[in-house]
């Protein structure tokens, strides 16, 4: 078997970017995504093991009998090293085990959406407060990003508004710019819709009502935010509980019913957008020089009348060399060869590390024949 090493400038290391689409339809404490509903499997009520709306990251454990086998992550205890401590257990918990104990923890991890509302006159505000810093960072692209501004009227600390998160499991890298909206529904019948086609992370109302135009919040699109500070009468005809006593619809109390201590029958909410993800790509370039892998141990390269059963003694072994090898050349006549040529056909590409131990097999959709004048260069491609 022949082993070839990869030179400089055989292995390249790029990231690509996608950008999956996500729909989550929100209504009455349910949330959908991408319009599917939940599919039972054989062992739960749910094939990903996780609850409606929510993403099963990685997709580990997908249908599996928790009771017989399932995928979990686990780390031996090192008596306390720092490097290994534990979150979830005491440092003196951890100290009291024995060295090697198997300290296992559970899958899958799932998350969804988000929903907090923060009321002008509320004292709870850690998690607003968290994202202030950031917030005034992005008023270089709009002066909605501020936190507080004299200009707009406007201080997040005595202004209702409302917190949609979305977590890393779902948007990887950030949203796309140009890609969310928000559409609030009332009996089924589109109020209104915001988007940000500008670009800039304002969300702007582009149909509903005399506000159109104008900024009902902003995406943070790199931390997976979008902050909701519109507080106008989207429909004043029509008025329930979105948490906060009877109300007319707005865009503050957008995705309100996602807390399973609110219940509004007649509104539901629709938020689109498109996740950044940042894809590892790992390229080898493996290469078959002229006059290289022109020799098989397949029985078939050699002529079958050749003798091939080695002889064994008590004073050595010994095979045949002048084995024939055979000619595949085709000809131009019936019943003949052309002269002749070692050819052999490619199938598999061994990936080995440097202890060559197979780590990896690329196969080739067809064969591809090798001549002795034959250089071909192989493009393996992987995702990490």
């Amino acid at each position: 078997m022949s082993f070839y090493k990869f030179n400089r400038g055989d292995i390249l290391r790029n990231t690509f970017l996608a950008y999956p689409e996500y729909n989550f339809f929100i209504y009455e404490q349910n949330r959908y995504i991408n319009n599917n509903n939940v599919v039972s499997g054989a062992y739960s009520s749910s094939i990903t093991n996780a609850p409606a709306g929510y993403v099963n990251l990685y997709e580990l454990n997908i249908n599996k009998d928790f009771s017989k086998e399932s995928i979990y992550p686990f780390v031996l205890n090192d008596k306390g090293q720092s490097f290994l401590r534990l979150s979830s257990l005491s440092s003196a918990s951890q100290e009291a085990l024995d060295a090697g104990t198997v300290i296992t923890g559970s899958y899958p991890l799932t998350s969804s959406i988000s929903y907090y509302y923060f009321a002008g006159s509320s004292t709870s505000k850690a998690r607003l407060k968290a994202i202030k810093n950031i917030t005034n960072f992005y008023t270089m692209y709009s002066p909605h990003y501020a936190y507080s501004s004299s200009v707009l009227n406007r201080d997040y600390d005595t202004t209702n508004l409302s917190l949609i998160t979305i977590p890393a499991i779902i948007s990887g890298g950030g949203l796309k710019r140009g890609s969310v909206s928000l559409k609030l529904y009332v009996s089924g019948a589109l109020q209104a819709q915001l988007e940000d086609n500008r670009q800039n992370g304002e969300l702007i109302q582009v149909s509903g009502s005399s506000y159109n135009g104008e900024v009902a919040g902003t995406v943070l699109y790199n931390e997976g935010l979008i902050v909701i500070t519109g507080a106008w009468d989207i429909n004043s005809g029509h008025s329930e509980d979105y948490g906060q006593g009877l109300a007319s619809p707005k865009w503050i109390y957008f995705g309100s019913s996602i807390s399973g201590s609110v219940s509004t029958p007649s509104s539901s909410y629709d938020l689109s957008f498109k996740a950044v993800e940042k894809v590892p790509n790992l390229t080898l370039l493996a290469r078959a020089n002229r006059g290289e892998l022109n020799y098989s141990n397949n029985p078939s390269f050699i002529v079958s009348s050749s003798v091939n059963m080695p002889v064994t003694g008590s004073k050595g072994y010994y095979e045949n060399k002048s084995r024939e090898i055979k000619n595949i050349v085709s000809a131009s006549y019936t019943g003949t060869s052309g002269s002749f040529e070692k050819i052999t056909y490619i199938t598999k590409i061994g990936i080995y590390d440097k202890y060559k131990n197979l780590i990896g097999v690329a196969k080739l959709a067809n064969p591809v024949r090798k001549r002795e004048k034959d250089y071909y260069t192989f493009k393996i491609k992987t995702d990490l």
